[in-house]
């Protein structure tokens, strides 16, 4: 029998305070983990501008890992299971926020061109640098805005212009901020011409950018393996446990069958991890 909505509510919220009273008493190693991986998660997406308080990321993981657990639990019947399962949103709250990382970088990428665009424009009228930056940063679609806006704080500090597109060279990590910063470092150490470098800058990684669209154009066959690598096996279970009701209750209830779902857990990702690094290496 089903249960209604008071009683879903309170069986959850004493699955809430069951796990917090594991987490606090029986597993201590697994809260000091919990509470690692939360402020580890909350300083990386303070890199990106984005404040969420380390405890808020701590409440989210226990929750979310005592749902899993308590639903694979419930589908499996091991405690072994379960409790692997558990950790499943510690481990994927990391590949989220390098995903948001990432994605964000290359946002950030994408707008650095029409960056100095407005840069070359306003030093051509005769502004230096570092007002130019002043004056540009407000026009920035968010991303890059929240970047220039650090790199302005840190002027307003005493440091010089050059020496702050440096250290957010070195805190961003890109090939294409360095074409950016390192010539025009050189150029406004030598008296050079910085709207001329800022225009060349600009074409260069316009030129790279549309390389790189036409590089995922000529690999998206190979992201389709890799989709079709991770689904199908998901997929061909579904099916043969339509065909066979007993497929599943033999793969998940016995030694053997465990066995096989981990070998091919373990080749599935192994499979998947050499299409994205064979990827990376072409783009």
């Amino acid at each position: 029998m089903g249960l209604n909505t008071v009683e879903a509510v309170a069986f959850l919220a004493g699955a809430i305070l069951i796990a917090r009273f594991l987490l606090m008493t029986a597993l201590p190693r697994a809260h000091r983990r919990l509470l690692v991986a939360a402020d580890r998660r909350a300083a990386d997406l303070r890199e990106e501008f984005v404040p969420l308080p380390p405890s808020r990321i701590a409440v989210a993981l226990g929750i979310s890992g005592a749902i899993c657990a308590g639903a694979a639990l419930a589908v499996t019947g091991s405690a072994t299971v379960a409790a692997t399962a558990g950790f499943l949103p510690i481990l994927l709250s990391g590949v989220a926020v390098r995903r948001f990382r990432s994605r964000r970088k290359s946002a950030i990428l994408s707008q650095l061109p029409a960056l100095l665009d407005l840069l070359a424009g306003h030093v051509r009228a005769g502004h230096s640098l570092a007002a130019s930056l002043n004056e540009t940063t407000p026009l920035l679609p968010k991303g890059i805005r929240e970047e220039m806006g650090w790199v302005l704080q840190q002027v307003r500090l005493g440091i010089p212009v050059s020496d702050a597109l440096s250290r957010w060279e070195s805190r961003f990590g890109s090939e294409e901020v360095s074409l950016f910063v390192r010539p025009l470092r050189v150029a406004m150490a030598g008296g050079g011409n910085i709207a001329e470098l800022l225009e060349r800058t600009r074409d260069i990684l316009r030129l790279r950018a549309r390389m790189r669209e036409k590089m995922q154009s000529m690999t998206a066959q190979a992201r389709l393996q890799a989709a079709v690598l991770t689904c199908l096996p998901v997929a061909f279970s579904a099916v043969l446990s339509r065909v066979d009701t007993g497929f599943l209750p033999n793969l998940l209830g016995t030694p053997q069958g465990k066995a096989i779902l981990s070998a091919a857990a373990v080749l599935l990702f192994l499979g998947w991890l050499f299409i994205r690094r064979i990827l990376s290496e072409r783009l």
